[in-house]
């Protein structure tokens, strides 16, 4: 009776093991506008280098560049294809908050909880992480982007959409982490978008939070 039992827990241990071995990476799903999609950087992003942190996870980009949260039912073709994800990452705002004002604040938290909410009800299991964008650097800001209306305005947009999007997610139950303060003031191409060294720093930002749920 002894070895009968010896020989079933035996038998379980090594069929646990290979279960576990078996696994596939956990996948992450980043939607997010050109600082996800790496637009100036032959798409080497902050998810290029969060992928590399671990083989046990694999990221998805789903970046695009201009992306803005008012694009929100551009999230559906991209729940239907990857369905299988076990974690969804939201990362916008900036390119709502060209002039920025508390009104286009408002909107952007409205739509990310219509995204909040659709990926709750189409992946019932993902376990959903909104990202605050990052902040951005007026010294250094190009003549392009200065055009384009990114000033203190935006600036001081940002500062209150972390603070919204932070009630959003325990509204919502999902996590939240803040880039805000990221990346380094020196470390922008254009005073928008973070160069290598400034995705690296959002990826080992992410990482930190992220790797107690990688076994």
């Amino acid at each position: 009776m002894k070895n009968s039992l010896f020989t079933i827990s035996l038998m379980f241990s090594f069929i646990l093991m290979f279960t576990l071995c078996s696994r596939n990476p956990l996948k992450i799903v980043a939607f997010g506008d050109s600082i996800t999609a790496g637009t100036y950087l032959n798409g080497k992003s902050w998810v290029y280098h969060l992928d590399k942190q671990n083989d046990k996870i694999t990221v998805v980009n789903a970046g695009r560049n201009g992306r803005k949260t008012s694009d929100k039912h551009e999230l559906i073709p991209v729940i239907q294809n990857n369905k299988d994800t076990d974690i969804f990452m939201i990362f916008l705002g900036v390119n709502d908050l060209k002039d920025g004002n508390d009104s286009l604040v408002e909107n952007c938290v409205n739509n990310v909880s219509w995204m909040i909410d659709m990926l709750k009800q189409s992946i019932p299991d993902v376990k959903i992480y909104l990202l605050s964008p990052c902040d951005i650097n007026l010294e250094t800001m190009s003549e392009l982007n200065k055009q384009k209306k990114y000033n203190q305005n935006t600036k001081n947009s940002l500062y209150k959409l972390n603070k919204e999007y932070e009630k959003l997610a325990k509204r919502k139950k999902v996590e939240f982490i803040s880039l805000l303060k990221s990346v380094s003031t020196q470390n922008y191409t254009d005073g928008l978008h973070p160069d290598s060294n400034g995705q690296t720093e959002i990826a080992n930002t992410i990482w930190e939070r992220l790797k107690c749920c990688v076994k």
